[in-house]
């Protein structure tokens, strides 16, 4: 499984499949390998002891929010506190193709068929509040507002196929003039 996390201004792609015997896992960031043995703490729920290069580390994870394709997690690691926000391949593609915080036009990032409008032209979305859902590679994948406001058109429609980089919907900033 890939994925794309990022702590503070640090991002990594992390793959994680499972070891050769029970309770292992191997980890892959940025293409460093590690063997890690996990195993639960017991002391609270979300918390688990790793072994990871002969170092044991204590995590406590838990899930504050869903922002599109993106979760977003607080972390305790031996006694330090994190933010990390996970996002799957095609979710951390669209964001890359949307342009940021600062997109007003979201694009297909890649060949797929639109499924479902998840809200209505005039709509008022939020910062990562998924607009449509568009099925590729046999997956489907919530695409989300990257910025909030006022969903002005969409340039598709349910059942149409897209290519990577064909436009899907544009959001302006409530007080944008026309």
């Amino acid at each position: 499984m890939q994925s794309y996390v990022k702590i503070a201004s640090r991002e990594a792609l992390v793959e994680v499949e499972q070891g050769d015997r029970p309770g292992q896992v191997r980890v892959s960031v940025d293409g460093k390998d590690y063997e890690v043995d996990v195993s639960d703490s017991g002391s609270a729920a979300g918390a688990l002891s790793l072994l990871i290069g002969g170092r044991q580390v204590e995590v406590f994870s838990r899930r504050e929010r869903s922002d599109g394709g993106a979760k977003t997690y607080e972390l305790g690691i031996d006694g330090r506190q994190f933010s990390a926000t996970v996002a799957d391949p095609l979710a951390h593609l669209a964001q890359e193709a949307a342009g940021g915080a600062g997109s007003e036009r979201v694009d297909a990032y890649m060949p797929g068929r639109v499924v479902a409008l998840l809200v209505e032209a005039g709509a008022e979305v939020e910062p990562g509040q998924g607009v449509l859902v568009l099925e590729a590679m046999k997956m489907e994948n919530e695409i989300a507002a990257e910025t909030g406001g006022i969903v002005k058109e969409f340039f598709v429609e349910v059942g149409q196929a897209v290519e990577g980089g064909d436009p899907l919907f544009q959001v302006v900033a409530p007080d944008a003039d026309e």
